[in-house]
């Protein structure tokens, strides 16, 4: 059995003072958040790589749209060949400033084999990096929540010795 000691702290049977659930809760609620936002989002990207197919897209059109500051977003549309072999247009789905390409220029594009238009470049900065980041942003909190127990610790420690 344990006393009850606090929000914070409790007592056990031997009288030791040890942090309690909801404490351990928000010391590492942050990283597994974090590190488990960033693996399910890893784990979609590679599952989507994975199961596309590779093809040459032909830049058939760029659509330009400019942000509130004035610099220019574009959108590229490819045209590529889908795995019944018609002509297919897709997009990336999303606008940047560096995918002013010029019209008529070939590059390789991944596409989904069962939706028709859903396009993706290869290679792990397009595909890996929001995920890379959210999993680097939880290793710091993990850091941060270690430092934080740590110090959790240090204070159980202190009011097992005061009370000697």
């Amino acid at each position: 059995m344990t006393s009850a000691g606090g929000f914070f702290f409790r007592r056990t049977v031997g009288n030791t003072t040890v942090p309690t659930w909801p404490l351990k809760i928000l010391v590492w609620m942050m990283p597994v958040i974090f590190i488990g936002i960033g693996f399910g989002w890893f784990i979609s990207g590679y599952l989507w790589v994975s199961n596309a197919a590779e093809a040459i897209g032909t830049v058939t059109k760029i659509s330009t749209h400019s942000t509130e500051g004035g610099q220019a977003l574009y959108i590229p549309e490819f045209s590529y060949i889908w795995t019944d072999g018609s002509h297919t247009l897709g997009t990336l789905g999303l606008a940047s400033p560096d995918f002013n390409l010029e019209i008529g220029s070939q590059h390789n594009i991944l596409f989904d084999p069962t939706l028709k238009g859903t396009l993706r470049f290869p290679g792990i900065a397009f595909n890996y990096f929001g995920a890379i980041v959210i999993l680097i942003i939880g290793a710091m909190f993990t850091l941060i929540s270690l430092v934080l127990w740590l110090w959790v610790k240090a204070i159980a420690r202190k009011r097992d010795l005061k009370k000697d």
